[in-house]
């Protein structure tokens, strides 16, 4: 069918540009596939592809403002039939730091990281190699116990209070893992950069963004 936001899609534009809207409002895939009509295979389906597209996106943004970060993206490999898969699972439990950058929240899963650090933030007593895996953050999450820890600047130093920023982003993130009943591995990472897309466009009408962004980036080139 004829849709220029996915070539050799099995959905017509019209019907793509509808799934997307309902996306931008933050319903399930179950919410979704009722009021479309569309069969919940294939909007998980999509569903995938678009957080993939969002991920990429987010990324090519933090590498811009900071070109030594090691993009996570880079770790999504075509599968055989050319999809794209989210990284390696992940041990438990997923401990993420959020910073800013350019007034943007951005995450990072910390792959070594485990529970002596959430200890420690959580006892006000960091080992030295602890306080410096988090240094660079302003808040380190546990996906797991859907619990923010503040970050001390130095193994002795007092904890620094999140920003405003960061509380607010960690907000709608736990809203969505208790949405979600939590997230498995497979697909932690793109509900993270989904969490980022949609707290730093809060203010605007995703839809449109999201239009443009599938236009300029449509999801076939994901397999190319």
């Amino acid at each position: 069918m004829k849709n220029k936001y996915s070539k050799g899609a099995h959905l017509s534009e019209r019907k793509f540009r509808e799934l997307l809207s309902l996306f931008a409002e933050d319903l399930t895939a179950t919410q979704i596939a009722d009021i479309s009509a569309v069969s919940r295979v294939t909007v998980n389906s999509y569903l995938k592809k678009i957080r993939q597209r969002i991920a990429l996106h987010n990324e090519s943004l933090l590498q811009a403002a900071m070109p030594h970060k090691v993009s996570s993206a880079l770790l999504l490999t075509p599968d055989p039939p050319g999809d794209i898969t989210p990284p390696p699972p992940l041990r438990k439990p997923v401990i993420v730091g959020i910073f800013k950058v350019n007034d943007r929240v951005h995450t990072e899963i910390i792959p070594e990281a485990g529970p002596a650090l959430l200890q420690g933030l959580g006892k006000g007593r960091l080992q030295p190699d602890d306080a410096a895996l988090v240094e660079e953050y302003e808040g380190v999450a546990d996906l797991s116990q859907y619990r923010l820890y503040n970050v001390r600047k130095g193994a002795s130093a007092p904890a620094v209070q999140a920003s405003e920023g960061i509380e607010a982003f960690w907000g709608l993130t736990r809203h969505r893992l208790v949405k979600f009943k939590g997230l498995n591995s497979g697909t932690v990472y793109l509900h993270l950069r989904e969490c980022e897309f949609r707290y730093n466009h809060r203010e605007e009408d995703l839809f449109p963004i999201l239009l443009t962004l599938l236009k300029e980036q449509p999801l076939h080139l994901l397999t190319a």
